[in-house]
C-alpha cells in the first residue's frame, strides 16, 4: 500500500478498523444463532419439517407425537430470532450511509483539510476516486459478510417455518445481492450529499433521511412483484390451477374466446348459476398469474443491477462536478 491509497487508509483507518470489528462481532452472533437453531432441530429430529402444515419428513404429525412442543419452540423462539436479525440488517444501508459515506468528504471540507489534498500533485478527481473506492470497498466487505451469513441461515431454514415468505423485506432486502448493492448505493449517495453540503452532521442527517426513504419506497413498491415476469397457468373454467406452495402474488382471472381477461368476481365460485354465467361471458379458461419462489434470485439480480447503475451514475456525476468546481 503506497501513494494515494496509503494516504486514504491513514486518514480513515480508525473508521475502517471500527467497522471491521463490529462486522466481525455481528458475523459471530449470526453464526452462533444459526448454529443454535440447527442444533435444536437436529436434537429434536425436526430438521426439514414444515411447522405450519405441520408435516415432518413427508408425514403429518399429531398432538400425540413428541414433536409439537419442540415444533412450537422452533416456530416462536427461533422464528422470532431470524426475523429480528433480518430487521437489524435492514438498517445496514442507513448505518453505512451515516458513518462511512456522509463524513467521507464533508469532514474534509468542514475542517479545511481538503485544501491540502487539492494542492498536491494528485488531481482532485483522483483524490475523490480513491476516497470513493475506499468507502465502496469497505461497504462491500461488510455487506458481503453479513448478507452472505444471513442468507445462508435464511435459505437453509425458511421452508421449515412455512409462514416465512421469500418476497418480504426480510430476506429480500437483507439476504442477497440486492442487499449488497443497496448498501453500496447508500454509501455513494451519502458521499454525494457530503460533497454538496460540506458539513458532517447535516450530511449524516440528510443521508439517513434519503436512505430511509429509499428503503421505505422499496418496501411499499415490492420489487419482488414488479421486476420479474409472472408465470401464467391455464386450466378449464370449472377447475383451479395447482400452483406451487410458495408462489406469491397470485392473480386469478377468466379468459374468454376473444382473449379478453375478466375478473373472477363476475362468476363467483359459490354462485349456483356459475355455469350459466361462464357460458354467457364465453369463458374458455381459468388463469392464474403468480411468481414462483424460483423468481427470487433473478429478481435479486435485477434490483442489484439497478442500484449499481444508479451508484455508478452518481460517481460519474461527482467526478464531473469536482473537476468542474476545481478547474
Amino acid at each position: 500500500m503506497k501513494g494515494l491509497t496509503w494516504v486514504v487508509w491513514r486518514q480513515h483507518r480508525a473508521t475502517a478498523w471500527t467497522v471491521l470489528a463490529l462486522t466481525a462481532v455481528a458475523a459471530c452472533c449470526v453464526g452462533y444463532w444459526f448454529h443454535q437453531q440447527y442444533a435444536f432441530q437436529q436434537e429434536n429430529g425436526i430438521a426439514g419439517c414444515d411447522i405450519l402444515l405441520p408435516t415432518c419428513h413427508g408425514e403429518r404429525f399429531t398432538v400425540e407425537d413428541s414433536l409439537p412442543e419442540s415444533a412450537r419452540l422452533l416456530h416462536t423462539d427461533y422464528r422470532d430470532m431470524i426475523l429480528r436479525v433480518g430487521y437489524g440488517l435492514l438498517c445496514l444501508p442507513l448505518l453505512v450511509a451515516m458513518f462511512i459515506g456522509a463524513p467521507l468528504f464533508a469532514r474534509d471540507f468542514e475542517n479545511g483539510s481538503h485544501r491540502l489534498a487539492l494542492t498536491q500533485s494528485v488531481s482532485p478527481r483522483r483524490w475523490m476516486a480513491a476516497k470513493l473506492g475506499f468507502a465502496a470497498f469497505l461497504t462491500l466487505v461488510v455487506s458481503l459478510v453479513l448478507t452472505a451469513l444471513y442468507g445462508w441461515w435464511w435459505h437453509s431454514t425458511w421452508r421449515d417455518f412455512g409462514d416465512l415468505v421469500w418476497d418480504t423485506p426480510t430476506p429480500f432486502l437483507t439476504a442477497g445481492p440486492a442487499a449488497v448493492a443497496l448498501a453500496v448505493l447508500a454509501v455513494v449517495v451519502a458521499a454525494t450529499v457530503g460533497l454538496v453540503i460540506r458539513r458532517t452532521l447535516p450530511a449524516m442527517v440528510v443521508s439517513l433521511a434519503i436512505s430511509g426513504g429509499v428503503l421505505y419506497l422499496l418496501r411499499a413498491w415490492r420489487p419482488a412483484e414488479r421486476l420479474w415476469p409472472v408465470r401464467v397457468e391455464r386450466t378449464a373454467p370449472s377447475s383451479f390451477v395447482d400452483t406451487p406452495r410458495h408462489a406469491r402474488h397470485q392473480v386469478l382471472k377468466y379468459e374468454n374466446s376473444w382473449g379478453d381477461r375478466l375478473p373472477v368476481e363476475i362468476c363467483p365460485e359459490m354462485n349456483p348459476e356459475r355455469a350459466r354465467c361462464l357460458r354467457e361471458h364465453n369463458v374458455v379458461s381459468f388463469i392464474v398469474e403468480y411468481h414462483p419462489a424460483s423468481a427470487y434470485w433473478p429478481t435479486q439480480w435485477v434490483l442489484a443491477g439497478i442500484c449499481l447503475a444508479v451508484a455508478a451514475a452518481l460517481v460519474a456525476g461527482c467526478l464531473w462536478w469536482v473537476g468542474r468546481r476545481t478547474a
